[in-house]
């Protein structure tokens, strides 16, 4: 009986795990996923001749031999799967939502930790391939740029210890966060945020630390701690850019041996599972089981979701429809039937015109940074606001473009005249509208003392746009968009020096 138990068991897990990864490789999203790792390669492994180079420690370029390369796309690649890797795989539970799959799960003889880890072992192997393509990659553009042998086994064993405990931890904590309906929105998207900076920050902050506490290392899941702390002891400096820096090509070159994985390292490398194990069992506590009385069976879920429920709670205010009320109107009026004829501007409006009828708060947003724009100084409106703008901006424009899927309206609004033919140039130029209001006034604000950065923000705008309905209409999910969009930002706060991700605007 104990056998056939745990053969049932694994079983139902593997049966799972294999329907979970054959949905997920037949995505559009994973393809263009892959591609777009690639091409980032290109960007990780500068040619050094035009100043820019991977790593430098002490001032001098590390020189692109297979340790140095491995350890820099490596970082790279550990930091941002931390990121994108929970929003690529954070719809696992929300497919069989919507699908009404879920009912039929719920009512088969497998148990919430089955389908639990199963779905975990699905999401592992997904995301493992985002570090496998940007590994495969990193060894072609070495051919290329490298200044010694390529040794595959260098960049397999750096791979393996920084990246599993990445991946675990994203399919983790995606599970987790779905499993607990509260976090399973836009709020849980913007608190894994915070957490990926958080866990980007402290290990590499304790890492000189002398009287770090012991369980220190178990929550340096990206993996920058070790990598400080080795070529700190190695190099005796703290001088030291890994992912890309300014050099003197001319200069003199420090050759780096690799990292000696000694049994502490190993053991430190792997005590960082026991994170993605807790987690994994907060999922489990937490699964819902598609259970109605947990679960409204609706895209949005908008009694668990907290910026939606605040959302309703401010419909209610009659104070705050005096100023929300004159807005929608103004966009709404034209959609009227027998005022306006069906055109694509007119959608448009009507398009607008339902955004900040379902959000208010994105009103109230748009008022309030004009306001600070306007009474600020435009340094302050440059280093502080913007900044803070660009992340609200984020969590506004990713609906736009999926609601109309989420709430089974797609059919309908094809019957409108024209509206099919041009339904990409119809989002975009909505959600263009929505991205303006929030930029146009710093913009303006700008544009006296720094010109580049207003031109820098506008184009900005239109980026973000335009990155709202392709990952829509790809995806047909916010969560990819508000996980490229701030990983954008991050990078480009804190690489304002490559011209590909000027940020001229911050900076």
């Amino acid at each position: 009986p104990g056998r056939r138990f745990m053969n049932e068991s694994f079983g139902r897990i593997r049966a799972i795990a294999s329907a979970e990864v054959q949905f997920r490789f037949r995505r559009t999203a994973g393809i263009v996923t892959w591609l777009v790792v690639a091409a980032l390669v290109y960007l990780i492994i500068p040619d050094f001749h035009v100043g820019w180079a991977l790593m430098r420690i002490k001032g001098m370029r590390v020189l692109y031999n297979s340790s140095a390369v491995a350890l820099g796309t490596g970082v790279f690649c550990a930091t941002f799967t931390g990121l994108l890797g929970y929003y690529l795989v954070s719809n696992s539970l929300r497919r069989d939502i919507v699908s009404r799959t879920g009912a039929i799960i719920a009512a088969t003889p497998v148990s919430n930790a089955q389908c639990i880890i199963g779905r975990f072992i699905g999401n592992t192997v997904y995301l493992a391939m985002v570090p496998l393509a940007c590994m495969m990659s990193t060894m072609v553009m070495f051919l290329f740029r490298g200044e010694g042998p390529l040794e595959p086994l260098v960049f397999l064993e750096i791979y393996l210890w920084l990246m599993v405990p990445v991946v675990a931890f994203c399919s983790a904590a995606a599970l987790a966060f779905e499993s607990l309906p509260v976090l399973s929105g836009r709020f849980g998207d913007l608190l894994y945020f915070l957490v990926w900076t958080a866990m980007l920050g402290w290990p590499a902050a304790m890492a000189n630390e002398i009287g770090k506490p012991s369980w220190a290392s178990t929550m340096d899941v990206i993996g920058l701690g070790v990598v400080v702390q080795e070529l700190q002891a190695r190099f005796h400096t703290v001088e030291m850019t890994i992912g890309g820096a300014s050099i003197d090509p001319t200069g003199p070159t420090l050759l780096f041996p690799g990292i000696d994985w000694t049994w502490r390292l190993v053991l430190e490398r792997t005590s960082t599972l026991a994170l993605p194990l807790v987690v994994l069992g907060l999922a489990t506590l937490w699964f819902h089981r598609f259970d109605p009385a947990r679960v409204k069976y609706s895209t949005w879920t908008r009694r668990r979701n907290p910026i939606a429920r605040l959302n309703a709670m401010l419909k209610s205010i009659a104070g705050l429809n005096v100023i929300s009320k004159p807005v929608t109107r103004l966009f709404g009026q034209i959609s009227h039937p027998g005022k306006a004829k069906p055109t694509v501007a007119n959608a448009i409006r009507a398009d607008i015109a339902a955004t900040f009828a379902l959000s208010p708060l994105t009103g109230i947003a748009i008022v309030s940074s004009g306001i600070l724009c306007l009474v600020e100084g435009a340094e302050v409106v440059q280093h502080a606001i913007l900044p803070a703008i660009f992340a609200v901006l984020v969590a506004a424009l990713a609906d736009i473009t999926v609601r109309d899927s989420s709430a089974g309206m797609t059919t309908l609004l094809f019957t409108a005249p024209k509206l099919k033919a041009n339904y990409v140039l119809w989002k975009f130029f909505s959600v263009l509208a929505v991205a303006l209001m929030f930029t146009l006034i710093p913009a303006i604000r700008l544009m006296g003392e720094t010109p580049e950065a207003a031109v820098s923000l506008l184009i900005g705008s239109f980026f973000a746009a335009a990155a709202a309905v392709a990952f829509g209409i790809f995806t047909r999910s916010p969560k990819l968009f508000v996980g490229f969009l701030l990983m954008l930002l991050y990078i480009s706060l804190n690489a304002n020096k490559v011209a590909v991700l000027d940020s001229q605007w911050y900076c």
